[in-house]
């Protein structure tokens, strides 16, 4: 008897699911949520949530005629909302088909001290735009949770509409 309850034990913890994180649609490309952020929007781009405050935004964009300098663009677009702004230095790296270039910015929204990771990133033929937002002293702990996340991004090819028959 115990033997058998041992083995009915056993099977229950072999067939108990494993937590599946989400994935989330943008426009045409998905990324993977873990538990713990939620979306805000999806479509078009895809804003995701902590329950800490920290933010997400991930986006396809169209082709930039120069990474590096699109990158930088994009980066000071972001930072002038923030008071005290800084830009750090540009950091690029390359794998595989993968390309991207990222800086970190520094600044207050309001009082708050804020830190955000710009990163533009080539994979394959697309490009997305991310940007992570944390409060200064929560940025490290979801950095690589939020890297995590904008490294699963995948482009979606969508089937073209169904032709409509014509009436003659």
């Amino acid at each position: 008897m115990p033997t058998a309850l041992l083995l009915l034990t056993m099977l229950q913890v072999a067939q108990a699911p494993s937590p599946v994180s989400p994935s989330v649609r943008g426009d045409r490309f998905q990324i993977i949520v873990p538990q713990g952020w939620k979306t805000l929007n999806d479509g078009g781009f895809v804003l995701l949530e902590h329950s800490s405050g920290a933010s997400l935004l991930v986006q396809r964009i169209d082709r930039p005629s120069s990474l590096p300098d699109f990158a930088q663009r994009q980066a000071e677009r972001v930072m002038l909302p923030l008071g005290f702004a800084t830009l750090g230095e540009p950091r690029s790296f390359k794998e595989g088909k993968d390309e991207w270039v990222q800086y970190e910015i520094r600044g207050n929204r309001l009082t708050a001290h804020r830190r955000i990771l710009y990163r533009l990133l080539r994979r394959d033929t697309n490009f997305y735009e991310v940007i992570y937002e944390a409060g200064e002293d929560r940025f490290d702990t979801l950095l690589t949770e939020a890297q995590e996340i904008a490294s699963s991004v995948q482009a979606i090819i969508e089937a073209p509409p169904p032709a409509r028959r014509r009436r003659r």
